[in-house]
């Protein structure tokens, strides 16, 4: 319980305090994304999921909610049933080592990633747990994102919207966007050169 109480604090602290010593922080990152295998199989890797999501700042919306959830001290108990359908990862810490999360996760069909600072390419070659249920996906001002990540997204074979804009790094956006309409033929792709505000999905 202390451990629960204390992460928030924690995220405070790293997310704030500006220190020289950078390996430290990145370090203190990777704990906070690391995969606790024993906590997945006593709770299931939905409840694993949010808590990994919230301790990094994310929010997240289960089914049958009307609301998103950001505070890691609201979950329900222990023990509760539920299952995560939407993620919202604005500002958030979250790194590819904590991506192993969504493994078992069956229901999430909606992620906003938007200034994620830690997410690199590796990272979205591993939401390929997600092809069955994942709608939509926003991905925008994630410098460390290029082409070669974005390739990565072509097992999402389900996705209706992929809101893509704020990516510097993407050199050729015509290729890229030709490239996953290959693999995702019933998904609309915008991939948009400046900011904008994200666009309402018209998932049911």
């Amino acid at each position: 319980m202390w451990a629960r109480k204390l992460y928030p604090t924690l995220l405070k602290t790293v997310t704030t305090v500006h220190t020289t010593n950078q390996s430290f922080w990145a370090w203190l990152n990777i704990v906070f994304n690391r995969v606790d295998e024993d906590r997945v199989k006593r709770f299931g890797p939905d409840r694993a999921c949010a808590e990994w999501l919230l301790r990094n700042g994310a929010s997240v919306k289960f089914c049958k909610s009307s609301r998103y959830l950001s505070d890691y001290n609201s979950l329900p108990i222990e023990g509760s049933k539920f299952f995560l359908e939407e993620i919202d990862a604005t500002d958030s810490s979250i790194m590819h080592h904590g991506f192993p999360h969504f493994v078992g996760c069956k229901f999430i069909r909606k992620i906003k990633f938007h200034k994620c600072i830690y997410l690199e390419n590796e990272a979205l070659g591993m939401l390929a747990p997600l092809r069955e249920s994942l709608l939509y996906l926003q991905i925008s001002e994630c410098n460390n994102i290029d082409s070669e990540g974005l390739k990565k997204l072509d097992k999402l074979h389900k996705l209706k919207e992929l809101i893509l804009f704020n990516l510097p790094y993407v050199r050729d956006k015509d290729a890229i966007v030709n490239f996953l309409q290959n693999y995702l033929p019933l998904c609309n792709i915008d991939f948009k050169e400046e900011t904008h505000k994200e666009v309402k999905t018209t998932m049911s």
